[in-house]
């Protein structure tokens, strides 16, 4: 439901948060690049899986928002969209953003960064998904409500899977759409570089973490 929802209506907080979670995300990051992980000084192998479990996770959350951004795009205020992965849930862009988190926390190669972004996702989505859905219902009154009783808010119900034979999207929109779902997979990468300058002792070690 993420991007299905109009700028009409919205509060500062919900005008600003896209710049804000950016701000966020680079704070973040300054962190993660000064962290080093315990696993990998002594359990090279546990760091090796989690760095490869967390890419792996990454790509899905990318390829998840990017197939959601595929049946939104061009629909952004005129449709409510029942299809596809909003047959099965209805914030399927936030599903796949947690999992895209968790997977940028693990290429850490730690257990802290993903657990405290899963926190973070649990503290602060639910609030969102609860302005949208009054937005939502605003706009689309009885058939929302019917979508809603049908539709689990978060948790897919891949049992209620649907989709058409065929689906239009809008190509410009579409393509700016998969240059900010594929960050997961970007930053993934730099904290791999980042990791590589830290050994090559181009960067200090701060903390170490497990």
């Amino acid at each position: 439901m993420g991007q299905n929802s109009p700028a009409a209506g919205k509060t500062w907080w919900e005008r600003q948060r896209t710049g804000l979670s950016k701000v966020v995300a680079v704070l973040m990051f300054s962190v993660v690049a000064l962290t080093q992980s315990r696993w990998e000084l002594q359990h090279e192998d546990v760091a090796t899986f989690l760095y490869s479990a967390g890419l792996a996770l990454a790509a899905i959350g990318a390829a998840g928002r990017i197939w959601c951004s595929f049946f939104i795009s061009g629909r952004k205020d005129g449709q409510l969209v029942t299809e596809g992965p909003y047959s099965i849930s209805r914030n399927p862009l936030y599903v796949f953003s947690g999992i895209g988190m968790l997977g940028v926390g693990l290429t850490t190669e730690t257990l802290t960064y993903p657990l405290l972004f899963l926190l973070i996702f649990g503290l602060y989505y639910p609030g969102i998904m609860g302005r949208e859905e009054r937005r939502l219902e605003e706009l689309f009154g009885d058939a929302y409500r019917t979508y809603r009783q049908r539709v689990p808010r978060f948790w897919p119900q891949p049992r209620l899977y649907r989709e058409p034979a065929s689906w239009s999207s809008n190509p410009r929109l579409f393509r700016r759409h998969i240059l900010s779902d594929i960050w997961f997979v970007w930053i993934a990468a730099i904290i791999e570089l980042v990791e590589g300058f830290r050994n090559m002792g181009w960067l200090p070690h701060l903390v170490q973490l497990w």
